[in-house]
This record gives structure tokens, C-alpha cells and sequence, in this order.
């Protein structure tokens, strides 16, 4: 669900040599700013691997555009139980990038080892499935221990992307990870980690006549300035992620900026497993001793929106009343005193050669100094920051996180409930009662009702600091104008990238 920065990761990687597009093809080249982990969908919560996971793997179900309703993918057609515990989902004739047919069994097989397997990264939003097995070769059904609301718009997100049963079991997960077979728009073509992964047009995929692309390269190019070079220069066609004060040049320049909404919340992750963040009464005083309308318009220059809840005002059931918590440093001094903090320093994380992130904690440092906290600065690779946050070795970071589909359970699941695996996006918040909340609004099928139990998850969250929430931004990406039919969706996903062209 998430990422490690906001638009990119790492320090520059010198040497890297690109090649050169053959003037007949259609090769896309994408330009992100962290570097693929894994090809494997349920291994994995990082930014760059769920973007490229996304033109790999095709699921049950296809969003629309702006990821307001989901509508046919693999699965033609469903029905829900009236109790609404199985749904029963029928394929189309479909196949791998091997030639080999997409069966109700390696759709049984993909969904099981997502939600049961140990190191499945994100099993938490599909808690209620009990089972999914194949009825016939072209009908699964899943079962669920409860009613689940959210259930249908799940079945979209990229770690449900459909592995063939038998390719995974003969190689193993671990070689299946470096060299998969897909079953979306492009097939795995080479993988070579620190630079790139080639992808080509998957001649079995179920959409006749499509992809139009001949294939895609998506090179890491770790820093946010020569990406906007590349573009420029015509070394790759989609710059993912521009820092917000080159987009009055890229536009002059003829290529497409214009910011893309997002369902991101921009934070600072804090470990509250880990002094002072453990007190209460020192992450409230964090939380007014900030300026976040004035973070928000110094980073984003005035197009992202200063944050009032934990998630994205996108998402379903946002809480419109949440007040902006105005910045007051004679308050946030007495909070500090409150709470009897007798070192108010902490160390916080950025990823190094990300100007916007380098720049909010400039402000951050700053801001929080007035009030009597001190704030050391420490940039390294992204790759470093993502392995101490997962292992709870950090006291904060810079960070942000975004939601796969409309529907706030699975952005609560992510960054507020306890008790998931990843233990409320690394933070260790944990609290029983928005445990119980979320589970309780999931299984309700009435939209007020609904409502209201997200409203009380949002200001429990708000006032005991679960994150420090900052600001939500747009998606800033570039794109060469010979790229044509191509966005990137709140959910992350350029989900329309088998219609994309190059012209």
C-alpha cells in the first residue's frame, strides 16, 4: 500500500547506462525514484514493486478510472450471498504469459497464499476470507466468516494479482520472485536490480489487440532532479514523481504535468514503541508545535491540502468536521512540560536526494526547535530507512501512504489497526478499541451508520497522534507528449496501461 517517500527513494546511482529506443518500437520507459524489491505480489508493501506489479498481474476485477467502482477483469461476472459471506466469481477464457489457461484453481491458489502464507506482506485487509477453492475450471468461490463490505473493491488491489499454481510451486517463491510468470498486459522480460526491469507486450494477454506498447522499462533513477533531466533529454518518456517547483517548466517545455489526484497522507511515522513518542503527552505537543498549512504550501506550493484526519479527504467517510489543528506554540510548550520529557529530542529519517522531503524537514526541525525540541536530521538511502522502519529501529520518519481503493478499510487496516501484521504501517500504534471500530464498520452495510464509526476511528486517531499527519498531495508526474492515454490513479496504479501508446 504504500511507499518509502513521497515521489521517490535513494541517492543517485551514478553510471548507469540506458539504452536506446529502436525508432520502430514501442518501448515505454518509466523513471521512478526507489528500486524494485520483489515481482512476487504478496511479498511485498513498497511503492516501486506494486507500480510495476500493476502492468504485470491481471485481477479478478478492473477499476475505473478514478477507482469509484470496480467492473469485469478476469472474472466476467459474480454473484453475492445474500448473507454476503460467498461470493461466487466466473472467469473468462484467459492465459499466462506461458501460454498456459488461468484456471479457477490458480485463482483459489493466488488468493490462499495471499491471505494464508507467513510472509504474505498484506493479508491484513482480507482478514474475513475463511477459504477460496475452485468449483469448476472457470468458477471460484470465496468463503468469509462475516459480512465484509469492502470485499468486491479488494479483489482489484495488486497483491490479488493472479499467479499460475504450477509455475509457482516448480520454481519456488523465491525464483518465481526474480522471474515471474504474469498474467497481465506484459510479460517479465529481465530484471536487473539497482537499474531496471524490462517488461514486453504479453502476446496471451485476455484483451484482444492489446496492449498497444511493444513493452515498458522501469529504470530506478533515485534522484528527483535527474529524473526531470532524463524527461528533458529524452532518456525516458514518464518521469514518476518531479519535485513542484519544475512543473511551470515542464509544461512551458510541451510535456504533460499536470498534478493527478491522489489518495496520499503525506506524515511523519513515529515509533511508539520508543521514547518520547511512547508519551502521549510529547507526540500532542509534536502534533500543535507543527505548522502543517504552512509545511503544505512550502512543499507543495499551494496544491496539496494540509492534513485534518489520518486519511486522504479522497477516500469514502472522511470526516469533512475534523478541524485543521492550527499551530500554537504556547500550547504545544506546555505540553511538552506536561509530559515530563526530560531529553525532548528525536532522531528523524529521511530518504536521502528527495527534495520535498529534505525540505519538510528543514520546517519540521525548525518549527519544533520554538517549542524546545530538537530534531536531528538523518538522510540515507531508502532502502535503509524502509529496513528500520519494518524492524521498529527508528524513533521517526518522513514518509507517506496512499490507499488502493476508495473505501477506508483498507487504508485503516494499513496505518491504524494494532493488530495487523504491520502493526499500523511499522508505527506501533495499537489501540483496542479502533481495533474493534474498524472490524465493526467493515461488516456495515448502512452508509450512516458506516459513517459514523469512521468519524470516531478519525478523531481517536487525531488526538492521540496515532501518526502526524502533515499535508495531502497530488501525484507530480511527468510525461513526454508522445505518451498518450496514460494516468496514474489514486490507488497507485497505472491501471489503464494496456490502452497506453507511444505515437
Amino acid at each position: 500500500m504504500k511507499a518509502t517517500a513521497y515521489a521517490a527513494s535513494l541517492a543517485s546511482l551514478p553510471g548507469i547506462a540506458f539504452s536506446a529506443r529502436a525508432a520502430d518500437s514501442k518501448i515505454l520507459r518509466m523513471g521512478y525514484g526507489s528500486d524494485v524489491l520483489t515481482l512476487d505480489p504478496i511479498k511485498t508493501v513498497y511503492g516501486s514493486d506494486i507500480i510495476i506489479q500493476g502492468m504485470m498481474f491481471a485481477r479478478l476485477l478492473q477499476a475505473n478510472a478514478d477507482r469509484s467502482e470496480v467492473g469485469p477483469g478476469l472474472a466476467e461476472k459474480w454473484d453475492i450471498s445474500e448473507d454476503g459471506k460467498t461470493y461466487t466469481f466466473y472467469l473468462r477464457d484467459a492465459k499466462f504469459s506461458d501460454g498456459s489457461p488461468i484456471t479457477a484453481e490458480d485463482v483459489a491458489f493466488s488468493y490462499t497464499r495471499m491471505r494464508f502464507q507467513k510472509d504474505s506482506a498484506y493479508a491484513a485487509p482480507f482478514q474475513p476470507l475463511k477459504e477460496a477453492k475452485a468449483k469448476d475450471a472457470k468458477t471460484v468461490v470465496f468463503t468469509l466468516d462475516r459480512r465484509f463490505t469492502p470485499f468486491l473493491t479488494l479483489t482489484e488491489i495488486w497483491n490479488t494479482g493472479i499467479v499460475p499454481k504450477a509455475a509457482v510451486e516448480k520454481m519456488g517463491d523465491d525464483a518465481y520472485a526474480k522471474a515471474p510468470v504474469t498474467s497481465g498486459p506484459f510479460k517479465f522480460v529481465e530484471w536487473k536490480p539497482g537499474d531496471r526491469v524490462v517488461l514486453a507486450r504479453n502476446e496471451h494477454y485476455y484483451k484482444e489487440g492489446l496492449p498497444h506498447l511493444d513493452g515498458l522499462e522501469f529504470r530506478y533513477v533515485a534522484d528527483d532532479n535527474t529524473r526531470v533531466s532524463m524527461l528533458q533529454a529524452g532518456e525516458i518518456d514518464v518521469c514518476i514523481g518531479y519535485p513542484v517547483a519544475r512543473q511551470p517548466e515542464l509544461k512551458a517545455a510541451g510535456f504533460r504535468a499536470d498534478a493527478d489526484i491522489s489518495s496520499v497522507t503525506y506524515d511523519m511515522l513515529i515509533n511508539h514503541s520508543k521514547a518520547p513518542f511512547d508519551n502521549l503527552k510529547f507526540r500532542q505537543a509534536i502534533s500543535h508545535g507543527i505548522d502543517r498549512q504552512a509545511i503544505a504550501d512550502a512543499v507543495t506550493l499551494g496544491s496539496g491540502r494540509p492534513a485534518t484526519s489520518i486519511f486522504s479527504p479522497e477516500l469514502n467517510f472522511f470526516d469533512k468536521s475534523l478541524p485543521l489543528i492550527q499551530r500554537d506554540v504556547e500550547k504545544a510548550k506546555g505540553l511538552l512540560a506536561d509530559s515530563g520529557v526530560a531529553d525532548p529530542s528525536f532522531e528523524l529519517l529521511v530518504s536521502a536526494g528527495i527534495a520535498d522531503d529534505e525540505k519538510t524537514a528543514v520546517l519540521v526541525q525548525a518549527q519544533l526547535a520554538e517549542i524546545g525540541i530538537t530534531v536531528t536530521v538523518s538522510k540515507i538511502d531508502s532502502t535503509s530507512v524502509w529496513t528500520r522502519l519494518i524492524d521498529g529501529d527508528y524513533q521517526a520518519e518522513l514518509n507517506w501512504w496512499y490507499n488502493e481503493t476508495r473505501d477506508p478499510d483498507n487504508a485503516l487496516r494499513w496505518c491504524a489497526w494494532g493488530a495487523g501484521d504491520n502493526k499500523s504501517y511499522y508505527t506501533r500504534y495499537n489501540n483496542e478499541e479502533v481495533n474493534k471500530l474498524i472490524d465493526e464498520a467493515a461488516g456495515e452495510t448502512d452508509d450512516a451508520k458506516r459513517g459514523a464509526l469512521y468519524a470516531q476511528i478519525q478523531k481517536i486517531c487525531v488526538d492521540e497522534v496515532a501518526q502526524v499527519a502533515m499535508f495531502h498531495p497530488n501525484w507530480l508526474n511527468g510525461y513526454s507528449p508522445k505518451v498518450k492515454d496514460l494516468i496514474l490513479n489514486i490507488g497507485l496504479q497505472f491501471s489503464e496501461i494496456d490502452q497506453t501508446d507511444l505515437v
